[in-house]
């Protein structure tokens, strides 16, 4: 695949907002004094004729601490091979945290990359291999704290050890999972989530029935002639299903896209 437009594709994928302008101010005019009108006798209204103020849309923690989503996998492809970086089929994970929360995912041959939750607004993210000595997991530590905009994330995943290791500040968790871990599957990882952002993420039934399919046997067979461990896999084996490429999501849903 050409590397700038596998890049390219990467990148359309995610297709984040951008920020409104702030509306411009009108000079108001200077009206006239008018006279005060007479005191009204106030009377209280009635609980049931004051509505309630709409809540407000939480967006998870991650948001103002990590990058946007184009420039994680920028940096990803750039750091770990923008030659072949490739978008792949996101098999769903049905144990550990990060079980049916719907992903995008991105390889190269160093390592995989995983953004978890709404494209625009990430719960969390993920970069693991399945074989590499310390100084590639060194690397992925390093590009993780790459990804943080705040001086403080960054000192503490630099801290993180590469062994095993969870530490949370300020709502985030930092997370390095060895590969003997039971939701591993083989790979060593190291993440960055909001717990509560994750929880609100995950898919339910209906959800599921509309942005996962089952896997492509032609896909399963080439995961399994190369021999890579299936990093979504079920106890009993390989997951039969994976995530569509253009999921939205929409008021909270999630939404396969129109055809």
């Amino acid at each position: 695949m050409n590397p700038k437009s596998a890049l390219a594709s990467g990148l359309l994928t995610i297709a984040l907002l951008g920020g409104c302008p702030n509306p411009s101010r009108s000079q108001l005019r200077e009206q006239p004094a008018q006279p005060s009108a007479p005191a009204l006798k106030s009377t209280s209204a009635p609980l049931s004729s004051i509505s309630d103020p709409a809540p407000a849309t939480r967006h998870p923690v991650t948001e103002g601490r990590l990058i946007n989503s184009g420039l994680i996998i920028e940096n990803f492809a750039t750091r770990l091979g923008a030659k072949d970086l490739k978008w792949v089929a996101s098999e769903v994970i049905e144990m550990g945290i990060f079980r049916y929360v719907p992903y995008l995912s991105y390889e190269t041959s160093l390592g995989e990359l995983n953004i978890y939750g709404d494209p625009q607004h990430p719960a969390g993210v993920e970069i693991g291999v399945y074989a590499g000595k310390d100084s590639t997991k060194e690397e992925i530590r390093n590009l993780m704290a790459r990804l943080l905009q705040k001086a403080a994330d960054r000192e503490l995943v630099h801290g993180l050890s590469l062994e095993e290791d969870k530490l949370e500040r300020d709502g985030l968790t930092f997370e390095v999972t060895p590969p003997t871990a039971d939701d591993a599957f083989g790979g060593w990882w190291i993440s960055i989530y909001d717990v509560s952002a994750i929880e609100a993420a995950r898919a339910s039934v209906a959800e599921m029935k509309a942005i996962a399919v089952e896997a492509p046997r032609s896909e399963n067979a080439a995961r399994t002639e190369t021999k890579k461990p299936a990093r979504k896999a079920r106890k009993a084996g390989r997951s039969d299903r994976v995530y569509i490429k253009d999921y939205t999501n929409e008021d909270g849903t999630y939404v396969r896209p129109p055809l």
